[in-house]
């Protein structure tokens, strides 16, 4: 079944975005009013910014105008472009829906007392309208006023019929709260309110994906964001991230290096293109892209796993035991981190250090088979027979995976008379 839906999502790209072509070409057929709002709409929603402003600037008819200028504005919303949304809204009208786009061009910088003083003289004509609920809503989130943001928001809902913003603000609340299964509700609500939403698709996508750690699951909705909208470098990062995280490294390769083009900074995009590399061998691009996205962000606690697994590949194993150091102060809680760190100070004998790495895996997971059997070897080792029987026993009845023949055979070994030293 994961094959399948790795298979799929490789092949669907292309598809998807030749039939987003066929749609897009369908709408500029038409040069009606109404047609032509939706095609700029339609190039909103793909990421074609400047062809969907050219688009709606030249519509002209009186009666759809207003709905264009304020799709022009959505343009602008859309790329957190403060100055070009405040003047894009000097043509919304009427005046109450210009005041609420003016507070949702201050939302674009986050200037949310700005915000409140626009929403505060359209609050009047506010309770009927979704837009202004939803700039209310998005205004008392960033304020942290949850009830009131959780308010707007299903009023917002109500009055916006098929559209997803309102969930989307909901879920984020949600996990602001650290209420996962409420958030992963409200995202799941959000895209199936509107499945056409690649804003949505790409908030589920990477919530499964790094929340729940589900790379497979989250692997469909990242494709559809990044077919919906090519060139959304957020989007196509999250999507190579994926791939990554089901070990397609190949594939996630040229998508990486797109994100990267297209915005070099954006958070994860370094170290999932480091891992895609990682996964093709090639260890000196690799370890070059770890250390960038350290630069980046000192706290990137997978950047440093990166760098640390290139430092063991390419025979460095005290650079490499720095950086697992590293990872875990950035990543206390990290398993992965402490047992790979382990495992390199078993494999280099210093045995004592990979006892406390493992004693503290050990206290907070008492039953993970890996770090048992790995206990067990450290003891044998240091000819400790009784600990070693104990732990290599409790490894095999532990939880995770182990290689349970290693185990049995370790055991096995243990009953072998010790040999005498000759003097």
């Amino acid at each position: 079944m994961r094959a399948l839906a790795l298979a799929l999502a490789l092949v669907a790209l292309p598809a998807v975005s030749s039939a987003q072509e066929s749609a897009l070409d369908g709408l500029r057929s038409s040069t009606d009013p109404a047609s032509r709002l939706r095609l700029g709409r339609a190039l909103r929603r793909a990421g074609r910014f400047d062809e969907a402003v050219r688009v709606l600037n030249a519509i002209r008819d009186r009666a759809v105008r207003p709905d264009a200028m304020w799709e022009i504005a959505q343009v602008r919303f859309d790329q957190g472009s403060f100055r070009p949304a405040e003047a894009a809204c000097r043509n919304v009208t009427p005046a109450f829906r210009q005041r609420v786009c003016r507070a949702r061009a201050d939302l674009v910088w986050n200037r949310v007392a700005l915000a409140n003083r626009e929403l505060n003289a359209a609050q009047s004509q506010g309770s009927s309208d979704g837009e202004y609920q939803l700039a209310l809503a998005d205004a008392r989130r960033l304020m942290s006023d949850v009830s009131a943001a959780t308010n707007a928001y299903n009023a917002a809902s109500q009055l916006l019929p098929g559209r997803a913003e309102p969930f989307l603000g909901l879920a984020a609340l949600q996990e602001i709260a650290q209420r996962p299964d409420d958030a992963e509700a409200q995202y799941r609500r959000a895209v199936a309110t509107d499945p056409t939403d690649p804003a949505a698709a790409l908030a589920l996508g990477r919530f499964l994906l790094r929340r729940r750690g589900n790379a497979t699951e989250a692997l469909p909705f990242l494709q559809r964001a990044s077919a919906d909208r090519p060139h959304w470098a957020e989007a196509l990062g999250a999507y190579g991230e994926a791939l990554v995280g089901t070990g397609a490294h190949a594939q996630a390769l040229p998508i990486l290096e797109e994100a990267a083009r297209l915005s070099p900074t954006q958070p994860g995009v370094q170290t999932a293109l480091g891992q895609a590399l990682a996964g093709a061998e090639r260890w000196t691009d690799a370890e070059a892209h770890f250390r960038r996205a350290i630069e980046q962000v000192g706290t990137d606690a997978q950047a440093y796993m990166g760098l640390a697994d290139v430092m063991e590949h390419t025979d460095r194993d005290t650079e490499a035991m720095e950086q697992w150091d590293h990872a875990i102060d950035r990543a206390p809680g990290s398993q992965y981190a402490r047992m790979r760190a382990a495992r390199l100070a078993h494999r280099t004998h210093q045995n004592a250090l990979a006892r406390a790495y493992l004693d503290r895996i050990l206290s907070d997971n008492p039953q993970m088979a890996e770090a048992l059997a790995l206990r067990g070897m450290v003891a044998a080792d240091e000819n400790d027979r009784p600990s070693a029987r104990r732990f290599l026993n409790a490894a095999l009845g532990g939880n995770g995976p182990i290689d349970r023949n290693a185990v049995q055979e370790a055991l096995r070994a243990l009953e072998q008379p010790v040999r005498q030293r000759r003097r």
